[in-house]
């Protein structure tokens, strides 16, 4: 007697916030079913964007809003790695730019890396956000980071990060090895901060590559000039 096929597995729940009438949040969306984002910071104070399923990310079994979709696989990241940390504050963009950024810098730069290196180096990629509390005896600021790093088996030849401080939101910060290589302000936050209006998914995508390339152009100028040997040569093999 043939055996009955097994029975496919249920598509896991999804967890949505409560429904709110008005309709989406999602500029030229006319979905009147909508739901809250279910984003809540460390001070616990929820989210107030209100969007279709269409316009919610799914991260882990919850409907997010896609910005703070972005911050919670930041944290579920980081805790996977050992480091739980505390939702940041609803308007605190820095871990979601340092996604964004690092997303489109990842491949560049591990191709400069392999570049650079030879069958004596190895490449460390983390692809963890990290945050580093604010100290102050070195004046170093609170700052979310993302790390590539070119090392030997006793230590780190070169590493590259990017960074956004709390102090300063808007800002991406490239380092190479100890050295800040630029520091820049991207093109889609200077539009919000003027108000400037929303552009096509073309010419997001050109905006996009355009920064990037100021930020490689900067990595790979240091490099040239002062070539891979990072100044803490020797140091353990961890970024």
């Amino acid at each position: 007697m043939a055996k009955k096929p097994a029975a496919q597995d249920a598509a896991p729940e999804v967890r949505y916030g409560e429904a709110e009438g008005g309709g989406c949040d999602h500029p030229g969306c006319g979905n009147q079913e909508a739901y809250r984002c279910l984003y809540r910071d460390r001070r616990a104070v929820d989210c107030a964007w209100v969007a279709c399923r269409d316009h919610l990310k799914v991260v882990d079994g919850r409907a997010y809003c896609i910005r703070h979709a972005s911050i919670v696989e930041v944290l579920i990241m980081a805790a996977r790695q050992g480091n739980a940390l505390l939702p940041p504050d609803l308007d605190d963009r820095c871990a979601s730019l340092v996604l964004a950024v690092a997303t489109d810098l990842d491949e560049p730069v591990l191709e400069r890396l392999v570049r650079w290196g030879d069958a004596n180096t190895g490449i460390i990629n983390d692809p963890a956000i990290r945050y580093s509390r604010p100290n102050r005896l070195q004046h170093d600021p609170g700052h979310w980071e993302r790390a590539w790093a070119l090392a030997t088996k006793t230590g780190i030849l070169l590493r590259v990060a990017v960074r956004v401080e709390d102090s300063r939101p808007e800002t991406v910060i490239l380092t190479g090895g100890g050295t800040r290589l630029v520091e820049l302000v991207p093109p889609w936050i200077q539009r919000r901060l003027i108000g400037g209006v929303g552009l096509g998914s073309q010419s997001q995508l050109v905006e996009r590559l355009a920064f990037q390339h100021q930020l490689l152009q900067a990595l790979d100028a240091y490099v040239e000039k002062y070539g891979i040997i990072y100044p803490g040569h020797g140091m353990p093999a961890s970024v």
